[in-house]
C-alpha cells in the first residue's frame, strides 16, 4: 500500500527536521569560528609554561602589546591612565585577581613596570598569562 497523504485515516501531522538540522548545523559552525575571536584581544606570542592554570573569570587582564602598547579591559590605555584605572578598580575590590598578558618579546623590565603599577594600586594577586607547552612532561627547556 503506498502513502497517500489525503487517506481515510487522517492527515499526518510530522515535522520535517531535515531544515531544522540544517540550520543548527550551520550555527554550530558560526559559533566554533566566531568563538575563538571574541575571547582573545589582541594577538600576544605568549610564552609557555607546563605547570600554569586556569584561573577565574572575573580576573582583570592587563596587556603587553609587542609594540609598546597598553591594553585594559579590551582598550588601549596610556601607562597613567592604566595606574588610575587600577586604583580605581582595587578601590571596588582588592582581592580581584589581576592576570598580565606579556609578548614574549616585551622586554622584562616592562613588564616589571606594569606589575609595579598593579601592586600599588594594591592589587595582592597578580599573575601571567601563558600558553600550554608542547614539550613533554619533564623535558628541560631548551635555552634560546
Amino acid at each position: 500500500m503506498a502513502f497517500n497523504p489525503g487517506s481515510r485515516h487522517g492527515q499526518m501531522a510530522e515535522i520535517n527536521m531535515t531544515p531544522l538540522i540544517d540550520v543548527m548545523l550551520v550555527l554550530l559552525i558560526i559559533f566554533m569560528v566566531a568563538a575563538p575571536m571574541l575571547t582573545t584581544g589582541v594577538d600576544v606570542n605568549l610564552p609557555e609554561s607546563r605547570t600554569g592554570k586556569n584561573l577565574e573569570s572575573e580576573a582583570l587582564v592587563v596587556t603587553l602589546v609587542r609594540d609598546g602598547r597598553i591594553e585594559f579591559e579590551k582598550r588601549f590605555v596610556q601607562e597613567g591612565a592604566l595606574k588610575a584605572e587600577l586604583r580605581r578598580r582595587a578601590a571596588e575590590s582588592r582581592k580581584r585577581p589581576v592576570m598580565v598578558r606579556a609578548d614574549l618579546n616585551i622586554p622584562y623590565g616592562r613588564v616589571i613596570t606594569v606589575v609595579d603599577a598593579i601592586r600599588e594600586a594594591g592589587f595582592t594577586q597578580v599573575g601571567f598569562v601563558t600558553q600550554a607547552s608542547t614539550a613533554p612532561a619533564g623535558a628541560e627547556p631548551l635555552a634560546p
